[in-house]
């Protein structure tokens, strides 16, 4: 046995007495819930990258699910279908590399922690991979999308501005400079995301022995959106996203090479795009969506109860965030996200807490 191991041994030995079941029962309600609800919370938080902020809440959440669970791997992999399930019922209108990536996430972590016995290092691992995948995901769509012309532009306009200023690229690419600091960014924040959900279960459990004051905050008293909505604004999709990318390269191709030559260049890249938008719109997501669909007939016969419950625990969960947003109203930026994360974690499975010694004994998180 590993010292890290014996220290998640520890951390739940100090723990109080919980029903495991109703805490991976909670904790994966709250998964559900940043996945269909906490985002425009997320946008108040007004930090760079809200996405990465909205994978490492559910790295965290895994984190601990398989802390709390009996059986690691089981719970995490039922608590990923549960979550998907209810992300479809509550956000229906979720594009479907959303789910795929949190599909990864939980397929991740059923792996990491089925086969690893240090939470933490399980939780290092998964919040390397889950912020890796949302990195490589974006570049694919630009590659397949866009295609060579993309990084052609990235390359001319980064020469140009090096020229510009008397600088050199020192022989590498202003394509490569800008793929070395992008998903440097990524394997950074994976690393502090990964300490994070690896440590965060002691702080719980701290948190947990701890009496929280009460405070009592009706829904509609809120100063954040708690619920990202239904629909997308027309400027906030990805048609008009990715307009916007072509005009921007059709400018490009016609500013660094004037005459015919630019337009043919930027009309080509034109073309491609709505070319693959079409194979998309027409073919793949349609076919997708019925995958999906299917996938959800056959699970929610079985998992229905589960999804039902996470989604009756919305309501109080988010009353429950809205009093854990007022307790960190001291804090800025990530670190308030931090402070509201685990406030909001100890207040929900406060819930389940056992704290007399009697009859629960059979219930402490101690395996």
């Amino acid at each position: 046995m590993g010292a890290a191991d014996v220290g998640d041994r520890a951390v739940k030995a100090d723990a109080p007495y919980l029903d495991r079941h109703l805490a991976v029962e909670r904790l994966t309600a709250l998964w559900a819930l940043n996945e269909a609800g906490l985002g425009g919370l997320i946008h108040a938080l007004r930090v760079p990258f809200t996405g990465i902020v909205v994978g490492s809440t559910a790295v965290v959440l895994i984190a601990l699910i398989a802390f709390f669970a009996e059986q690691r791997a089981k719970a995490v992999l039922k608590a990923t279908v549960v979550v998907l399930l209810v992300k479809a019922a509550a956000s229906p209108h979720t594009p479907l590399p959303a789910y795929a990536s949190v599909a990864f996430q939980g397929v991740a972590g059923t792996a990491l922690f089925g086969l690893l016995p240090s939470i933490r290092l399980g939780a290092l691992l998964l919040g390397l991979l889950a912020l890796w995948q949302g990195a490589v995901q974006k570049l694919l769509v630009m590659s397949i999308l866009y295609g060579r012309s993309l990084w052609e532009s990235v390359d001319a306009v980064g020469h140009w501005l090096l020229e510009r200023m008397g600088a050199g690229a020192g022989g590498v690419s202003p394509t490569g400079w800008f793929l070395f600091f992008y998903l440097g960014y990524y394997t950074v924040a994976g690393l502090a995301t990964g300490w994070l959900a690896g440590t965060i279960p002691a702080e719980i459990a701290r948190g947990l022995d701890e009496p929280r004051p009460k405070e009592d905050l009706p829904i509609g008293s809120m100063s954040v959106p708690l619920v990202s909505g239904g629909r997308k604004r027309w400027w906030q999709r990805t048609p008009f996203k990715a307009g916007v990318v072509l005009l921007a390269l059709l400018a490009a191709s016609v500013w660094l090479h004037p005459g015919s030559t630019g337009w043919a260049k930027g009309l080509r890249v034109v073309v491609r795009a709505l070319t693959v938008l079409g194979i998309w719109l027409v073919i793949i997501r349609p076919l997708g969506v019925a995958l999906f669909r299917r996938f959800r007939r056959r699970k929610e016969s079985f998992y229905g109860q589960d999804v039902a419950q996470a989604l009756g625990q919305f309501p109080d969960l988010r009353r429950t965030a809205g009093v854990a947003w007022r307790q960190s109203r001291h804090a800025r930026g990530f670190q308030r996200w931090r402070t509201f994360l685990v406030e909001l974690i100890v207040r929900a499975l406060a819930g389940v807490s056992i704290r007399d010694d009697g009859p629960h004994k059979s219930q402490e998180v101690t395996p």
